[in-house]
């Protein structure tokens, strides 16, 4: 859940590029964020972006367009849709690999 906290889109880049730099090659990097569909998205405080301020939290919420922007460098392995929780919460389940060394 780290994917949807307070960090913009640039903060979120830069993370995913260190993450890519120290990855093995071929490695899996999974991460979960709140998706547009929840139903919190668009309540509370806009902070800019996807970002939404509700009781002191804020969260960056994700659509697909957001997820193929953050794979960059990636390949997608797979983006699952799911639920979590009473109200409930809409996440998604992003897998990416990274680029195996040639001849690999």
């Amino acid at each position: 859940m780290l994917f949807c906290m307070a960090l913009t889109t640039k903060e979120l880049v830069a993370l995913l590029g260190e993450i890519l730099r120290v990855l093995r090659p071929g490695g899996l990097c999974v991460y979960t964020a709140r998706n547009t569909a929840d139903p919190d998205f668009g309540r509370g405080i806009h902070r800019g972006e996807a970002l939404y301020e509700n009781q002191g939290f804020i969260i960056h919420f994700f659509d697909r367009a957001k997820v193929e922007q953050l794979a960059a460098g990636f390949e997608i392995v797979g983006v699952d849709e799911f639920e979590e929780g009473t109200l409930p919460r809409r996440l998604f389940r992003v897998t990416m690999r990274s680029p195996r060394r040639s001849g690999a």
